[in-house]
């Protein structure tokens, strides 16, 4: 039996779509930080995520309704985890985080303490279904563009996510 291909939508919803809004448009971030409802928002970016990969000839669904929002702290950072549908393929994610920087942190390149420009960081936890089967991986995703690989994750629980950031944070 082979293993199946990561569904577009939920693919690109994680990988692609909300990874660089977060880091070209830094309001979103705080916005889904700061909104009592980022369900609208949640669903902007999906609906443009269905569209596109029916453009590609690839169906799916996702909305707001189908993801988990949890906001906290971690140490001084805000963050947000959002809980993806389950996954079924490899790359697919159980969850993503985002991460601000911690208030009232200054940007040593401006002496500025505002939220304008990149400090934050997005950290997924993804299915795995190569041995040993299945599992999860740790990814963080850079504001070039890069993906990391950072091993072997926790299991697929916020609580655990949150724990195994904090190795990666706070450290």
């Amino acid at each position: 039996m082979s293993e199946p291909e990561p569904r577009c939508v939920h693919y690109q919803f994680v990988h692609v779509a909300l990874r660089t809004l977060v880091f070209q448009e830094p309001r979103l971030a705080t916005a889904l930080w700061e909104l009592d409802d980022p369900g609208p928002l949640l669903d902007d970016i999906a609906l443009q995520v269905v569209r596109a990969c029916r453009g590609r000839g690839e169906g799916g669904e996702i909305r707001a309704a189908h993801l988990s929002l949890h906001k906290l702290r971690l140490g001084g950072y805000p963050c947000v985890i959002i809980e993806m549908p389950p996954p079924i393929a490899t790359t697919e994610a159980y969850m993503l985080a985002i991460l601000g920087r911690p208030e009232g942190e200054v940007r040593p390149d401006t002496g500025d303490a505002d939220d304008d420009q990149p400090g934050r960081r997005y950290f997924t936890l993804e299915y795995s279904s190569h041995r040993p089967s299945p599992h999860t991986v740790l990814g963080e995703w850079t504001a070039q563009g890069s993906h990391m690989n950072m091993g072997g994750g926790p299991e697929p629980t916020v609580e655990a996510f949150v724990a195994e950031l904090a190795r990666f944070v706070l450290d």
